[in-house]
């Protein structure tokens, strides 16, 4: 039993390991590689590397923390409250194609509020700077010992509801792009983008409600194995749209190519190939089309 216990702790520490580096990976990759004109890019790595954050806060146990472990996670969820307005601010400027500067925006309120109250009640408890033996209080009651504690998982879960109907609501105007004459343009590729990025989104919460915050509030112990879990499939999702994007950026570059060869081939004086009579023309015309009836 010791020694499965074991290979689950050491499992669950990896894993978050691996899935820490490659999200922190990729979000550096999208910030200064891949970079898009209207910035939007930056929304996108500021996603990857919140997953990063979550992927390496599987490392943290009673040994090496820096904090009290209910302190230092109360601190820690509301930079999540970040992850579905990054994801709204995305997809609604790669939408609309917005090219303006990305500023302080009104959805970034509310994290930032709630992240003062967390600070503010923490910096007023008795544990934000404790004793040793404070220390030694501390550690065992958990996240629950803060009566907010236990609000946060809850209006995380409305705020990213909230969100995904936002989102979904937004996706289905612009459903219609992607069947255009049967051909595959760069708005279809787009849409198709942001419709995958949010269903895979949306299905990692729905996974971590189930497994995680429902037995929290039941009052049930939640298993490293349940975590392992749940961050398994958080980093199979990673890989899956690594990949996904990988070859949307394909087709997107070839469709542009193809674009320009087209654009090279086609007529340079547009005005005079889409109109080869002026008025004039056409009006003496029908006067030779009259008059030639007139001798018949």
């Amino acid at each position: 039993m010791n020694e499965l216990s074991s290979f689950l702790t050491q499992g669950y520490w990896w894993l978050s390991l691996l899935g820490g580096i490659h999200c922190i990976g990729l979000g550096l990759y999208i910030r200064y590689i891949y970079r898009e004109s209207s910035g939007n890019h930056k929304l996108l790595a500021g996603l990857f590397s919140l997953m990063a954050l979550y992927f390496f806060t599987g490392m943290l146990n009673r040994d090496n923390s820096p904090a009290p472990m209910h302190l230092l996670f109360a601190l820690i969820i509301p930079v999540y409250f970040l992850l579905m307005p990054l994801l709204y601010l995305y997809c609604y400027r790669s939408l609309h194609n917005i090219r303006a500067p990305i500023t302080l925006s009104k959805h970034f309120y509310l994290p930032i509020l709630i992240a003062i109250i967390i600070f503010a009640i923490s910096l007023l408890s008795n544990n934000f700077i404790p004793d040793t033996g404070a220390l030694q209080r501390s550690i065992g009651p958990g996240l629950r010992d803060f009566k907010i504690g236990a609000a946060l998982p809850a209006l995380l879960s409305l705020q990213t509801g909230f969100y995904f109907i936002l989102i979904v609501q937004m996706l289905r105007k612009y459903r219609g792009h992607s069947g255009w004459a049967h051909q595959e343009s760069l708005k279809d590729i787009k849409f198709r983008w942001l419709l995958v990025l949010t269903l895979a989104m949306m299905s990692n919460w729905l996974v971590r409600a189930v497994l995680v915050i429902l037995p929290f509030y039941m009052g049930d112990q939640i298993s490293e194995a349940t975590q392992a879990f749940t961050r398994l499939i958080l980093l199979l999702t990673v890989y899956l749209l690594a990949l996904y994007g990988l070859q949307q950026i394909t087709k997107a570059a070839y469709l542009r190519g193809r674009f320009m060869r087209q654009s090279k081939h086609s007529p340079t004086n547009t005005k005079a190939s889409s109109q080869l009579l002026d008025s004039e023309e056409l009006d003496y015309l029908q006067q030779l089309m009259q008059e030639e009836k007139k001798h018949k």
